[in-house]
C-alpha cells in the first residue's frame, strides 16, 4: 500500500513534488533578501547600522517585537541601492542566530513597522506564496548555467526569467490553480494551440492599420482553409458568417471568465466556438503574450488574461485596443523618416490590428473595477523575427540581469565569449540600447521606458547590435508642446505628460528600473568593472550625443538627465501601503517618495574617456 501511495502521488498532488525543504528554505531565504533591498530603496526599512569595515556595511533590523531581529552585511550601490550578501542573512531570536527562510514571517513581524493594514497583509501572503512557489519551480527544474544560456534560443531564454526584479511578488498570478501553472506559465515550457471564437460584430470592433483589413489579417493568421472550416460551422449555425469577427482566446480565461460572464453572448450567438488553430504557441515573459513556434514570422499574439499579477489585472483595455493600430501607424510614419533612427537599426514593433469586444452589461456601467471592462479582446503586434538581419540572433535584455546558481552572470558569459573587454562590450551595449532612447526623447519628446521584458537585445557574435522594442503602444507620453503639434485626431489618443515627470521616464524608468540591477550585476560578476566604470560610460553616451547635436540645446537644459537629484518612484509601496488590494476603476499607480542622487551627475565635470 505505501509504494502504490508514493507512485500515485505525484499525480494526485500536483505541484507537492517541488516543494522541498532544501529547496522552500531557498526560495524563502531569497525572497527575504531582496525584500530588504527593495524595500530599504524605497525608505520603508531602515535598519540600524552596526558597523562598517572593507566597504560593507553591517545592519540590524527591528521588527515589532523585541525579541526578533534580522541581521546582515551589504555594500552600498547607487541610488540608494544595497547589495546583501546572502550568506551574512540571519535571523535573531532572543540573542540566539537561526537561518532566516520564512518569508512570510518576515512581513508578519514587521507588518506594525511597515504599517501594513491587516486586509492588505493577509492578500500580500496569499500573492506572495504564489510567488514562492513559482521560484520553486524555477528550481526544481534546474537553472541554466550562465554560459548554456548565452547560447540559447529566444524562447528558451525567455522560459528561463524570473521576473520583474523590482516587485518582491513578481510572481503571484493570482487566479491560477496549480494545474493552470503547470499548462500555462512561461517556465512550464508548454505549447498550445489557440482557441478561437466567432464575435458579432454588434458587440465586436475590428481595428487596424490601413493595410491590413480584418480578411487579409485573419488570412495571414489562420490560412485560409482554417478561416474557411471556421465560416462552415458559422453556417451551420445558422448565422451569417460575414457578421463576425474571428477572435483567439486564451484558454484559462473561457473556463474562468467567458464560459460565466458571457453567457448571454453565447446564447444568443453573439459569440460562438469555433475550435483551434493549426499552429502550436508559447506564452513569453508576459504570460498573455504568444509567439508562433511553428511559424515565428506570424504575428504575436496578446489575449486578454483576467489574473491577478505584479500590481494589475492582466486584462486589455478597451481604450487601448481602440487607438494602438492607430498609434503605430502614426509612430511608424514619424520613426522612419529619422536617420540617426535608421543607422541604429532601431525597431519598435508595431501593435497593428486589435479586436475588442464589449460585454452587454459591465459596459453600460460608469466607475466600476477597471477589469470587468477588460476580459475579452485580442491584440496582434509584429514578430521580431523577421527583422534579423543575417548571423544576428535575439534574446530578452531582461536576461541581462541572470546570475546562475554558481554566482556567474550571463553578462559575463556574453563578454567572455565576445572577445571584448568589459568595457568595450559595455559600450556596444549601450550604444545600441541607450542611445536611441537618448534621441527618441529629446528629437522627438517621446516618453516611455523600455525596461528589461520589453526590449529585445539583437547580438552578432554575442556582442550587442541593436535593439527591437515591443509594448510601446500603452506607454507612449508626450509633453505639451510636443502634444500640440500632433495632427489633430491624434490629439485625443496620445497621452501628455507634465514637464516636471518628463525626464523620469530616463531617471527612473531606465537608471532605477534597468541599469540599477545591471550595474550591481557587472560590478558583482566581472572582473577589473565596477558600477564605477559602468556609470561613466552611461554619462559619456549622454555627453557624447548632446554634443553631437547641438541643435537639442534648450532641450538639454530644460530636460536634465544630469540634474544632482531626480524624484524616487516606488512600486512596493503601492501594493504594501498606498492602494493594497482595493478594486479601482483604474490601475493603480507608482508613488513617488523624497528623491534619489542622480548617478552620473558627479561626471558632469569630468573628462570621461571610453
Amino acid at each position: 500500500m505505501t509504494k502504490t501511495m508514493k507512485t500515485q502521488t505525484p499525480a494526485l498532488f500536483k505541484g507537492a513534488e517541488v516543494l522541498r525543504k532544501d529547496i522552500w528554505e531557498k526560495v524563502n531565504k531569497a525572497n527575504i533578501i531582496k525584500s530588504i533591498s527593495e524595500l530599504m530603496h524605497e525608505l520603508l526599512l531602515k535598519p540600524r547600522v552596526l558597523r562598517e569595515n572593507n566597504g560593507k556595511t553591517y545592519f540590524e533590523l527591528a521588527t515589532d517585537s523585541e525579541n526578533i531581529s534580522y541581521r546582515f552585511s551589504a555594500e552600498h550601490r547607487q541610488m540608494d541601492y544595497w547589495y546583501i550578501d546572502p550568506s551574512s542573512l540571519v535571523k535573531v531570536i532572543k540573542g540566539e542566530e537561526y537561518p532566516a527562510i520564512d518569508a512570510i514571517a518576515f512581513y508578519t513581524e514587521l507588518q506594525q513597522s511597515i504599517g501594513i493594514e491587516p486586509f492588505t497583509l493577509a492578500h500580500f501572503i496569499r500573492e506572495s506564496s504564489h510567488t514562492l512557489f513559482a521560484d520553486a519551480n524555477f528550481i526544481a527544474k534546474g537553472r541554466l548555467t550562465a554560459d548554456e544560456l548565452a547560447d540559447a534560443d529566444y524562447q528558451t531564454i525567455e522560459h528561463h526569467m524570473e521576473g520583474h526584479p523590482w516587485a518582491t511578488i513578481n510572481k503571484g498570478r493570482i487566479g491560477f490553480n496549480v494545474e493552470d501553472y503547470y499548462q500555462h506559465a512561461p517556465e512550464s515550457d508548454q505549447l498550445i494551440r489557440l482557441k478561437w471564437v466567432a464575435a458579432h460584430q454588434s458587440r465586436a470592433t475590428y481595428f487596424g492599420v490601413d493595410s491590413l483589413p480584418f480578411q487579409l489579417l485573419i488570412e495571414q493568421e489562420l490560412g485560409k482553409e482554417k478561416v474557411g472550416e471556421f465560416k462552415n460551422i458559422l453556417q451551420q449555425e445558422g448565422v451569417n458568417p460575414e457578421e463576425y469577427l474571428f477572435i483567439p482566446i486564451h484558454d484559462w480565461q473561457w473556463q474562468n471568465k467567458l464560459a460565466f460572464l458571457f453567457g448571454q453572448d453565447i446564447a444568443q450567438n453573439k459569440l460562438i466556438p469555433l475550435g483551434e488553430g493549426e499552429d502550436q504557441y508559447t506564452p513569453q515573459q508576459s504570460i498573455r503574450t504568444f509567439l508562433n513556434v511553428d511559424r515565428p514570422e506570424r504575428l504575436y499574439v496578446k489575449m486578454a488574461v483576467s489574473i491577478l499579477n505584479t500590481a494589475l489585472y492582466r486584462g486589455l483595455s478597451p481604450d487601448r485596443l481602440k487607438v494602438a493600430p492607430a498609434i503605430t501607424q502614426y509612430m511608424k510614419a514619424r520613426m522612419s523618416n529619422d536617420s540617426f533612427l535608421n543607422a541604429c537599426g532601431f525597431v519598435m514593433l508595431g501593435e497593428i490590428a486589435t479586436i475588442n469586444f464589449r460585454h452587454p452589461h459591465f459596459d453600460q456601467l460608469d466607475q466600476i473595477p477597471y477589469y470587468y471592462k477588460e476580459m475579452l479582446g485580442v491584440i496582434w503586434r509584429e514578430s521580431a523575427s523577421p527583422f534579423l538581419k543575417e548571423g544576428e540572433r535575439m534574446m530578452t535584455m531582461a536576461a541581462l540581469m541572470y546570475v546562475d546558481d554558481e554566482g556567474d552572470s550571463l553578462i559575463g558569459s556574453l563578454i567572455n565569449k565576445s572577445g571584448l573587454t568589459p568595457k568595450q562590450w559595455m559600450k556596444a551595449y549601450l550604444e545600441a540600447y541607450f542611445k536611441p532612447l537618448i534621441h527618441c526623447f529629446y528629437k522627438h519628446q517621446l516618453c516611455f521606458s523600455p525596461h528589461g521584458e520589453n526590449t529585445i537585445l539583437v547580438l552578432k557574435d554575442y556582442i550587442p547590435q541593436r535593439v527591437i522594442v515591443k509594448d510601446f503602444v500603452e506607454e507612449i507620453n508626450l509633453n505639451q508642446e510636443a502634444h500640440a503639434k500632433l495632427p489633430e485626431e491624434m490629439q485625443p489618443i496620445i497621452r501628455t505628460i507634465e514637464d516636471e515627470f518628463i525626464t523620469l521616464f530616463i531617471l527612473s524608468g531606465i537608471f532605477d528600473g534597468v541599469f540599477r540591477y545591471i550595474s550591481n550585476v557587472s560590478h558583482n560578476s566581472i572582473d577589473g568593472y565596477t558600477e564605477t566604470d559602468f556609470w561613466k560610460a552611461v554619462h559619456k553616451i549622454i555627453d557624447d550625443y548632446q554634443k553631437d547635436h547641438p541643435e537639442f540645446s534648450k532641450l538639454f537644459q530644460k530636460f536634465d538627465l544630469f540634474a544632482q537629484e531626480f524624484k524616487r518612484v516606488c512600486i512596493n509601496r503601492v501594493r504594501l501601503l498606498t492602494v493594497g488590494y482595493k478594486d479601482d476603476t483604474s490601475f493603480p499607480m507608482p508613488e513617488i517618495v523624497e528623491t534619489l542622487k542622480n548617478p552620473i551627475a558627479a561626471y558632469v565635470s569630468e573628462k570621461v574617456t571610453s
